[in-house]
């Protein structure tokens, strides 16, 4: 799940043998199709779907591995989130050749392996060769600084939170700049780390809201006035 349009909720993306499914939150009463809409049918055999703001610009990208039994390198698709005419979103697939070439099967996952603040992406497959590559993202470095890695931790320090919602705000303001979900092991055939990677855009001071479930019920917790560039990595919230 990921908030693809920047409206505060979170939508689902499905991914199907047969066409795959986009379904926008509508103002959490229910969840409607947008898949043709915003770019994203395509009628293939689909695994394993990872969102990851590859370019820190506050809007998460799509990537997924497609499988069939007995066919080395079947079709895989980056999507790169773009902004639609009029708002919203509007996807394009931007898969590059050399990814293309080493693609996964099952495994997909996007991290910041070399602590850049660009998010790098992991592919696994169980092609007849096998095969588990790594993909450095050459974002430029003023880019890649644009970015915040939060991890979300309970009083005790411990990492019992999953489900929580990480949001960036401009700083002072209500106008939100990216979002991310705590997971604790999304992905088929694959493990994720525990910071949530959050663009900043072009921000230079941010405002970071954390809301979780307690014994009382959703709770909001608040760092206002980080800086861009200077906060510890990863910026370390501690929630009730």
């Amino acid at each position: 799940m990921a908030d693809f349009d920047g409206d505060g909720l979170l939508d689902l993306f499905v991914a199907n043998y047969g066409p795959s499914a986009m379904y926008r939150n509508d103002h959490g009463r229910r969840f409607v199709d947008v898949t043709r809409d915003v770019g994203l049918f395509f009628e293939q055999h689909a695994t394993t779907p990872s969102w990851g703001d590859y370019d820190n610009d506050g809007r998460p990208d799509l990537y997924v591995a497609g499988f069939l039994v007995n066919v080395t390198h079947y079709p895989d698709h980056l999507f790169h989130n773009l902004r639609a005419a009029g708002g919203g979103a509007r996807f394009e697939d931007v898969l590059p050749k050399l990814v293309d070439q080493h693609d996964g099967s099952h495994g997909v996952q996007w991290v910041d392996f070399d602590g850049d603040g660009a998010l790098d992406l992991a592919l696994t497959n169980n092609d007849p060769a096998g095969g588990h590559y790594l993909f450095r993202n050459l974002l430029p470095a003023a880019r890649a600084r644009q970015s915040l890695a939060v991890d979300v931790v309970d009083g005790h320090g411990h990492h019992t939170k999953a489900g929580a919602e990480v949001r960036v705000y401009a700083a002072g303001t209500r106008r939100q700049i990216s979002s991310g979900l705590v997971d604790t092991g999304g992905g088929y055939c694959s493990q994720n780390v525990m910071p949530v990677h959050v663009a900043t855009a072009d921000a230079a001071r941010v405002d970071v809201e954390v809301t979780s479930m307690s014994g009382r019920g959703r709770r909001t917790t608040r760092v206002a006035g980080v800086t861009v560039g200077q906060a510890s990595r990863p910026l370390v919230v501690k929630v009730p």
